[in-house]
């Protein structure tokens, strides 16, 4: 997801907001843990399962954090002030422009199939987090 994201931001031109930067450091956290998980695996002697209840909170929280964002997105909810498009025009409103993100949080800049970016990640990640979870609970499993 991280690499995708990566992509059609480098070439498709498809900038982040704050909300996809905070996403995109889920999956920066995510990746991490994987490594560190993958290097020290065996040379611990913390539980198996909770490594993987780690990973699955993980998931979770990036689901999470995209569902936020593709609410914000659907206007379900509204966001923070300084990542919405809603401008409040007074004598400041300059230096308020000036401190704000150009890109918006409730403004899709790409979809596929429909769906925002944001969307997906909530599904792919809330997909992810339901694996780590049958495999916590998967006796034959986490014998490993």
């Amino acid at each position: 997801m991280l690499l995708s994201a990566f992509y059609l931001e480098y070439f498709h031109g498809a900038l982040p907001c704050d909300l996809c930067i905070t996403q995109r450091w889920f999956h920066g956290a995510i990746i991490g843990y994987s490594f560190i998980i993958i290097l020290i695996i065996n040379k611990i002697l913390i539980s198996n399962k909770l490594l993987v209840l780690v990973v699955a909170i993980l998931w979770l929280s990036s689901s999470l954090a995209g569902l936020y964002h593709f609410g914000i997105e659907m206007n379900f909810w509204t966001g923070p002030d300084g990542c919405s498009s809603n401008i409040d025009f007074s004598k400041d409103t300059l230096t308020y422009l000036l401190n704000k993100s150009p890109i918006k949080c409730d403004e899709i800049m790409f979809e596929i199939l429909g769906l925002s970016l944001a969307g997906w990640n909530a599904l792919a990640s809330f997909f992810i987090f339901l694996l780590a979870i049958i495999l916590l609970f998967n006796k034959r499993l986490m014998k490993i």
